[in-house]
């Protein structure tokens, strides 16, 4: 595929992913006000005009599902907002799945988000609505919908390998990496007690990186956000059956607590930006229960990123820590 011929797919994509339906065209309202919305979002560097000496970390988060970002809210946030860089996002459902716990939505939104027949389509263009106020919160740059079927809760990988275009997942992903140039791609871990859907994205997101030039990959993490108690006990080293989801080190390699003081306010600390995050998912009414709850972000670095995205991890970790963040830490290889 051609640079020309990539990017202008991506172009029409993007297009196409601000209809509210396919019924009705053409219905471009809501991409029209993103993008207007987004054009009046600082820069980034206007959080932090200081000139690096490192490159400027450029992100890309990969999700099953709109929610998913809440994850590593706080270090989205820390990157677009005092460290000067750019995060963008992959989503890969919309979410049409999650209806169990909608109800106490249902007034909020004026719709029938439970019991309605045609619930899978309103509740996927809610969650996408969701999910864009979110980002603009995080200060996320671009936002792609790959819309594949939301199956609902899954207890492993197979539900969702077994629905999706797991050719189209990979193209959309190696062409946004081609054209992106990240550093950094961030994923939730794949844990075996996860969502299914998370291992899916995983497995799918490591086999296109581990497919990309060895000197042209990213650092890749793996995200889990855990209360302090559970920090000590958490381990992960690979999901079984997928050997690309192998880490570094069994222990996490680098974590972040939500209760740093904010550059803006030594009153205020991250925990607030997560609450903000939390709070816009109306439609997710259990995932609403973990406000304050998680107060820390733990990070696992993949195999798969070889040496070029383990030299990539080491420069994120040297520009996050530039700002002296006196409880982010750098864990040490078990």
């Amino acid at each position: 595929m051609s640079a020309v011929t990539g990017l202008n797919r991506l172009r029409r994509y993007g297009h196409r992913a601000g209809r509210e339906s396919e019924d009705h065209k053409p219905r471009d309202r809501q991409f029209l006000e993103i993008t207007a919305n987004a054009a009046m979002w600082p820069d980034p560097a206007a959080f932090n005009p200081v000139l690096r000496e490192t490159e400027p970390i450029k992100a890309l988060l990969v999700n099953a599902h709109p929610d998913d970002e809440s994850e590593s809210a706080a270090v989205v946030y820390r990157i677009t907002h005092e460290s000067g860089g750019i995060v963008d996002q992959v989503v890969v459902t919309n979410g049409e799945g999650g209806h169990r716990y909608a109800a106490l939505a249902e007034a909020y939104y004026r719709l029938p988000l439970t019991n309605a027949t045609d619930r899978r389509r309103l509740l996927g263009g809610i969650r996408r609505e969701e999910v864009m106020r979110a980002s603009r919160i995080l200060g996320i740059r671009h936002t792609w919908f790959l819309d594949q079927t939301d199956t609902g809760v899954a207890s492993t990988a197979a539900s969702a390998l077994e629905v999706w275009d797991i050719t189209r997942v990979k193209q959309e992903l190696r062409t946004l990496l081609g054209f992106g140039k990240y550093n950094l791609v961030v994923i939730l871990l794949p844990a075996p007690e996860t969502h299914g859907h998370h291992q899916s994205v995983a497995a799918l997101t490591l086999e296109t990186i581990a497919e990309l030039e060895a000197e042209e990959r990213p650092a890749v993490l793996g995200v889990r956000a855990a209360t302090s108690e559970a920090g000590d006990s958490l381990a992960f080293s690979e999901l079984n059956g997928f050997p690309l989801t192998r880490t570094t080190s069994a222990k996490p390699v680098w974590g972040f607590d939500r209760r740093t003081p904010l550059a803006c306010h030594p009153s205020l600390d991250y925990s607030v930006v997560v609450n903000w995050v939390i709070a816009e998912h109306k439609s997710q009414g259990f995932f609403q229960m973990e406000g304050g709850r998680r107060t820390h972000e733990h990070f696992w670095l993949f195999e798969a990123g070889g040496e070029a995205g383990a030299a990539r991890f080491q420069d994120f970790i040297q520009t996050m820590e530039s700002n002296s963040v006196p409880r982010a830490s750098v864990g040490t290889a078990a």
